[in-house]
């Protein structure tokens, strides 16, 4: 899964017209009722189920150097048979995918042509071997070693996801208004767009609310209103209904999110969610705190609950709690920190070696 850095405001409360320009009927689609298992939301929860999908655990630890000291806000861009590629706010790291050693990394921080400031957002393409990063106001692409190849405006994209066919990113029509989730090929042109049939919300009068990415197996999904839609080809469609019950989710602005406050109402907020197989990953906030669940789609059972990430294993032994921020060919992947670690007595807490790389396989994790 590509990376973004800014995904803390991007809440996915809009409503997106079909591609044909009318409403797709969503009479059919696969619902899941997350209101009837919402008293499994106190504390952590794994089934039987849940566990047997996840095989063949595999570690590698990432090699510690001065000059590849990870932070906490390191996150996987990719996996690829060459590279663990691993970014942050402002550099993007190279890891041998074999051993895990240290190879190369981008940081060409500064105010100069070639150089950006902030990573607001980055991409690997495997297939030219180039980085993209997007900067404030251009998107810069780089070899692994760091050589500057081409900027590209950036315009007013506040987000992206990569599919095989191209890229996908959140294109803003107007100052915080109208948006657009657009299919764009790798010269950065627009090829295909979604308009919303209603404004973006504002929260306290300057913040916009618009849909927010994940990926899974090269296909995207993003979450509008109770709905969640994924792309085939460049088109992007339904594929699934969130039913809230009596839990709220405030799609307005932030007077209705303090209204259900006050009222004492169960509200969810910042949904995302994306498919691998026949499991629905949902993470969202839940009265101020987040939770990590996984759904049954042909059932609608509820497999995990967690407020510390994915139950995942990380040996026959041992079970742990992490983020997949990958998900590609069928695998899952995560890093786990020294602290993390530590929790489970694995590591030393003064132990300030770079993070483990987790993989896991999602058995019979195959998109239709």
């Amino acid at each position: 899964m590509k990376h973004s850095y800014f995904y803390s405001f991007a809440c996915s409360i809009l409503l997106l017209a079909a591609c044909s320009g009318e409403k797709a009927s969503n009479d059919k689609l696969p619902v899941i009722n997350i209101d009837g298992s919402s008293e499994r939301f106190e504390n952590n929860y794994t089934s039987e189920e849940y566990k047997a999908l996840l095989k063949n655990p595999k570690t590698l630890q990432l090699e510690t150097k001065d000059e590849c000291l990870l932070g906490g806000f390191a996150s996987i861009c990719d996996v690829t048979p060459k590279y663990i590629v691993v970014g942050s706010d402002k550099k993007i790291y190279f890891f041998d995918a074999h051993n895990g050693t240290f190879l190369s990394k981008i940081d060409r921080q500064g105010d100069g042509p070639e150089e950006y400031t902030d990573i607001y957002f980055s991409c690997f393409d495997e297939e030219n071997e180039l980085v993209y990063i997007a900067t404030l106001k251009n998107i810069k692409s780089y070899k692994p070693d760091g050589t500057f190849v081409k900027e590209y405006p950036k315009g007013s994209f506040t987000n992206l996801a990569q599919t095989t066919d191209g890229y996908w990113g959140i294109y803003e029509r107007e100052h915080w208004k109208q948006h657009l989730v657009g299919f764009i090929d790798k010269d950065w042109k627009v090829k295909q767009s979604f308009l919303p049939d209603r404004e973006a919300a504002l929260v306290n009068g300057d913040l916009g609310i618009a849909p927010r990415f994940r990926e899974a197996n090269n296909h995207i999904y993003t979450m509008v209103d109770d709905t969640l839609y994924t792309n085939k080809e460049d088109t992007l469609f339904p594929v699934l209904v969130i039913n809230k019950g009596k839990l709220k989710m405030p799609n307005e602005i932030i007077g209705v999110l303090d209204r259900l406050v006050s009222e004492g109402q169960k509200y969810i907020q910042m949904d995302a969610a994306f498919i691998a197989g026949k499991l629905m990953f949902y993470n969202f906030f839940l009265e101020r705190g987040r939770h990590y669940t996984v759904w049954d789609i042909k059932t609608g059972e509820l497999l995990t609950h967690s407020k510390n990430g994915y139950f995942m294993p990380l040996d026959e032994k041992t079970t742990v709690n992490a983020q997949f921020t990958l998900i590609k060919n069928d695998k899952g992947y995560a890093l786990l920190s020294t602290n993390e670690l530590a929790k489970y007595g694995l590591r030393d807490d003064e132990d300030d070696s770079n993070p483990l790389l987790l993989r896991v396989d999602l058995e019979n994790c195959h998109i239709n």
